[in-house]
């Protein structure tokens, strides 16, 4: 989201239609648009709730507001992961952190599942 800082009253327009109004068309057409739809169509068939989904969806995007990717957006505040102190990205979260070594480690012992490498390999692509 790009952000301008105004007197003026605010106001929502969105990027992906010329005349600035959400439709689903316009969603559809940038979500076909956006990259192989292959690679991240079975995370639609999970049976898991529609919110899981969409989040699952956005780490595939890697567009998650970890803080590498707020400090893109100009947020001021520490990089720093609150639960080892290194940089926080995607990848850190999810996949290096000690604490996310840890759940995968129990997700290895619980359901013989391998972690996975990065975040690709992580939706099997």
């Amino acid at each position: 989201i790009d952000v301008q800082l105004s007197d003026q009253p605010d106001s929502i327009h969105w990027k992906l239609a010329r005349n600035g109004i959400f439709t689903v068309k316009s969603f559809y057409m940038d979500f076909i648009n956006s990259g192989p739809i292959s690679r991240s169509l079975h995370i639609w068939k999970v049976k898991v709730p529609l919110r899981i989904k969409i989040f699952m969806w956005f780490v595939h995007k890697q567009v998650i507001l970890t803080k590498d990717n707020l400090i893109k957006r100009r947020w001021v505040g520490s990089s720093r992961c609150c639960f080892c102190d290194h940089d926080e990205t995607i990848q850190h979260l999810f996949l290096e952190c000690p604490l996310a070594k840890l759940l995968w480690r129990m997700i290895h012992i619980a359901f013989n599942i391998n972690p996975p490498i990065d975040i690709e390999s992580l939706f099997g692509t």
